[in-house]
Formats: C-alpha cells, sequence, structure tokens
C-alpha cells in the first residue's frame, strides 16, 4: 500500500465517522450547487471563511450554532439529498437541541422574578450543559467542518495569475498556503484549536453568569454572547460579495481568546468545580483533609494569578503552603502561606480563609476553599492553626436581619400582652 492509498483510506475513515454518510462529502448538486461552486471559484477565500464563521459561530454558542445551523442546512438542501447530510443537519439533531433552548429561555424569563436561590442551579445546569455541547461539537463538528475546507477550498489560478501580474514576491507563500489548507492533517487541529480558543472565551461568560448574584448583570452579559453571534451571523452574510470581513473578525475573536485564554480557563475551571460542588451537595469527611484542603487563590499571590487551583497542605517542618499545577498538567509548585493571622471563614456557600495583622486591620481574603468543605472549619481551623473562625459578612448579616425580626417580634409581642393586662 503506498503513501497515497494510506492517506484516502485515513481520509474515507475519518469522513464516515463523523458524517451520517460516507458519501455525504461526495455528494453531486444539480446545477444550484454546481453554479454556487463555479461562483467560489472565482472568488477566493469563501470556503475558509465560511468554514471559520460557522466554527467561531457555535465556538459562542455551541448548542445554538449547531441547531441554528443544521435547521438552515436541512431547510435549503433538497429533499432527494437531505439524506446525505451530516447528523447535526438531521431533525432529530437540530430539534432536540431547539427544545432544550426553549427550556433555557423559559429559564430565563420566568426565572427573572424567581429568587437567587432557585435561579442559580439552573444556570449552574446550563454551565454544564454548555460544557457537554462543546465537547460534542469538537469531537463531531468541527472535524466535519475542517475537512470540508481542505477538499473544497483552492487557490484559484485566476489569483494566483493576478498577484503574479501585480508583481508581488508572495507567489510561494501562495503555493505554502494553498497546499497548507489542501491537509485535513493541519486543518482539523488548527480548526479544534481555534474552536476550543474561542469557546473558552465565551464559556467564561457563561460561568459569570452563573456567579452574579444581580439580573441585571445576567441581562448584560447574555446581551454581549447575543452580540457576538450577531456579529458572526453578520459578517458570514457578506461572505457571498467578500469573505475577508468575516475573516478578519474570527481572527480577531480568536486573538482576542487567545490573550484571555489563561485567564478564562482559571475562571472556567473555579466555575466548574464549585457549581459540581454545589448542584451534587458534595460533602468531604474529616479524613479527607489528610491529603490537603483544595481551593482557590482569592488574590493575586506572590506572582501567581487569582483563580489558581490548588490545595492546602502543611509540609514536614510544619508550615502551610499552598500546592498547584500550572494549567493543571506542569510541575508542582508551592507558595507559603503566613500563619499569623491566619482566620477561617464560615460562608453561605463555601468557607474562605483570610488574613488580617490584628484584630483593628481589615480581613484580607486569601483562599475559596470548594463547598464540600462546609460544616468542617473547626478541622481545617485546627489542622492548620488558624487563630480564629468566624461568620463571613453575608452570614453576619442574615443573623442580624434575624436578629432585628425577632426583637421586633419579641417588642410586639409584649406590647400586646401589657394593653391585655
Amino acid at each position: 500500500m503506498n503513501a497515497r492509498t494510506l492517506k484516502s483510506a485515513c481520509l474515507a475513515l475519518v469522513l464516515g465517522l463523523f458524517t451520517a454518510s460516507p458519501a455525504w462529502a461526495q455528494e453531486a448538486t444539480p446545477a444550484s450547487a454546481a453554479e454556487k461552486l463555479r461562483s467560489d471559484l472565482l472568488l477566493p477565500g469563501v470556503t475558509l471563511a465560511e468554514g471559520a464563521s460557522e466554527i467561531t459561530g457555535v465556538a459562542i454558542s455551541p448548542l445554538l450554532g449547531m441547531s441554528a445551523l443544521g435547521a438552515w442546512k436541512y431547510f435549503h438542501t433538497e429533499d432527494a439529498l437531505r439524506h446525505r447530510l451530516p447528523w447535526y443537519c438531521q431533525p432529530y439533531a437540530w430539534g432536540t437541541g431547539l427544545v432544550l433552548l426553549s427550556l433555557c429561555f423559559l429559564k430565563d424569563f420566568l426565572g427573572a422574578a424567581a429568587p437567587a436561590l432557585v435561579k442559580k442551579p439552573l444556570d449552574f445546569a446550563e454551565l454544564f450543559e454548555d460544557k457537554l455541547s462543546a465537547l460534542v461539537a469538537s469531537a463531531a463538528f468541527v472535524p466535519l467542518v475542517a475537512l470540508a475546507m481542505s477538499q473544497m477550498e483552492r487557490m484559484q489560478p485566476q489569483a494566483m495569475d493576478g498577484m503574479a501580474a501585480s508583481g508581488m514576491a508572495m507567489l510561494p507563500l501562495a503555493n505554502v498556503f494553498d497546499a497548507t489548507l489542501h491537509s485535513p492533517w493541519i486543518t482539523i487541529p488548527l480548526s479544534v484549536m481555534a474552536f476550543g480558543v474561542v469557546w473558552l472565551s465565551s464559556h467564561a461568560i457563561n460561568v459569570l453568569i452563573a456567579l452574579s448574584p444581580f439580573g441585571i448583570v445576567d441581562a448584560g452579559l447574555k446581551l454581549t454572547k447575543l452580540a457576538l453571534l450577531s456579529l458572526v451571523t453578520g459578517a458570514a452574510a457578506l461572505i457571498p460579495l467578500s469573505p475577508y470581513p468575516a475573516l478578519i473578525l474570527c481572527a480577531i475573536l480568536f486573538l482576542i481568546g487567545l490573550f484571555l485564554a489563561g485567564w478564562s480557563f482559571r475562571l472556567t475551571l473555579f466555575g466548574t468545580l464549585m457549581g459540581r460542588d454545589f448542584l451534587l451537595n458534595k460533602r468531604a469527611q474529616a479524613e479527607d483533609l489528610e491529603t490537603g484542603v483544595k481551593g482557590f487563590l482569592a488574590r493575586r499571590t506572590d506572582g501567581v494569578s487569582v483563580r489558581t487551583f490548588g490545595h492546602l497542605q502543611n509540609d514536614e517542618a510544619g508550615a502551610t503552603h499552598f500546592y498547584y499545577r500550572p494549567w493543571l498538567v506542569l510541575p508542582q509548585r508551592r507558595i507559603l502561606v503566613p500563619g499569623a493571622g491566619m482566620v477561617l471563614c464560615r460562608g453561605l456557600l463555601h468557607p474562605s480563609v483570610a488574613h488580617r495583622q490584628d484584630a483593628q486591620t481589615r480581613l484580607r481574603s486569601s483562599l475559596i476553599l470548594l463547598p464540600r468543605y462546609r460544616r468542617l472549619e473547626e478541622s481545617i481551623a485546627a489542622r492548620f492553626g488558624c487563630q480564629e473562625i468566624m461568620d463571613s459578612a453575608l452570614i453576619r448579616g442574615f443573623k442580624a436581619i434575624r436578629q432585628w425580626l425577632v426583637d421586633m417580634l419579641s417588642t410586639g409581642k409584649n406590647l400586646v400582652e401589657a394593653r391585655a393586662t
């Protein structure tokens, strides 16, 4: 078996895995598809811009992107050819997606008047739905689009002749670029990476929505995602006229996502672990403290970014350190956590560790512990030598309100009894 035969066999295998029919990539649409193909050939970059717009739009909102794109392609395909469409274009796929989107809309519409304690669990559930949709899209949607781009995109002779006639010395670079677009072994990994970078930043908005206690902030963040999706859709609508607006917009969103990748990753991990413990009501046991107490940095410490995930543990000498791995896979590092002035705070949803120099100094939060450690505050304080255990400001506020209500009711009861006597 020669190299060309092996490459063809591998491409057929990948195509079979990601499509509903192995013949989808070779579907022969009559006049309409042939005319579209000829029009695309006159304007280089059309297929590349279409693929980039689809990947970017789905990365911003995976469930909405795949459902809308699948329904659009299904209804714009002739009846005789619909069975050749990929899986996300079939009614069972985009129909299920639209039903789930309707439930999310009802949650946002009806939940606006509901208390945060009722709506926030649903927001965290939607957070995990977005992760699952992104996993499906990265495994079964993005490779399919990248494979289509590698098979369809061409650097046309007309464009090559025009570049040569203009005296531009970019012809070798154009040949390299053309060869790169023809290789699925390059386009698929690059497309998956671009999808992951854009999705990570978009998903960080979902985390902020789940963590925000204010409905007006939730609405503003949702409108931000809708505006980004509308920009990508509008740029994609201009592709028949010029592919460059879509390509430029997708490149800008990718660069922004790449710049915010570290911040987005830490925020996503924070929302995932905190939401998991909150939804599943996980409870740690006292013996679990032997392996350390897991949590996140509440502020930048010794050059380590806020919301870095790690665990608090004592070393052989008894000193307390915060151990962490950058990006969760790099070699482990540690930073010293001062024992002097360490205070453990009981929280409404999770405990935390704070520091202060003396009784008159304002507390500064140092670590946010996972919700699973609620009701283990005394054990944690004894293990790490915390000088004090106190309620957080939110709990103190609730207790003050309760005490005020008790005092008011007691006063009213005493007045009624006095008048009765």
